[in-house]
């Protein structure tokens, strides 16, 4: 019921608009928060990014939550990419997890994010070696995840 406009968003993760397609005078080539260049479309399959959903007769605001990966490939989007990333480089810089650890705590990133059958595991891989990891380390990570993790994972990890 309805159509899906396009979104437009910088590689950084800004959301430039969610009607692109409907209202191209809302582009943007550049991001103007980050100077990032935007894209409408998944860079892996050329897919559109699902942007506002108008449904005809109904006059409605949403909040608009950007995709973490492609609906069509699955392939993440540059800002998931870069956030998982980020994350990783965090623990590689703290001196207080031996490899194996580091190892352990990078892989529960990935499925912190999916919200999958793993999550809940790696809930536990990243409380059991977080703390180790030191408080910057932790806060840094926290930062990097809270806008790309559910609810329920905030709660789990967080206590949000």
């Amino acid at each position: 019921m309805g159509t899906f406009d396009i979104a437009q968003i910088c590689l950084n993760g800004h959301v430039i608009t969610e009607m692109a397609g409907g209202h191209p005078e809302y582009r943007k080539e550049f991001c103007i928060d980050c100077g990032e260049k935007t894209i409408m479309s998944c860079q892996n399959c050329n897919t559109n990014i699902r942007g506002y959903h108008n449904i005809p007769g109904v006059i409605g605001f949403f909040d608009y939550h950007k995709p973490k990966y492609c609906e069509k490939c699955g392939h993440p989007f540059p800002w998931t990419s870069l956030q998982l990333e980020s994350a990783k480089e965090l623990i590689d810089l703290t001196e207080n997890l031996n490899f194996d650890e580091k190892i352990e705590l990078k892989s529960s990133i990935d499925d912190l994010i999916k919200d999958g059958p793993k999550t809940v595991v790696a809930q536990a891989k990243y409380k059991k070696y977080i703390g180790k990891a030191g408080i910057e380390i932790g806060k840094g990570i926290k930062d990097i995840l809270v806008d790309v993790v559910s609810e329920t994972v905030k709660k789990a990890i967080w206590g949000q």
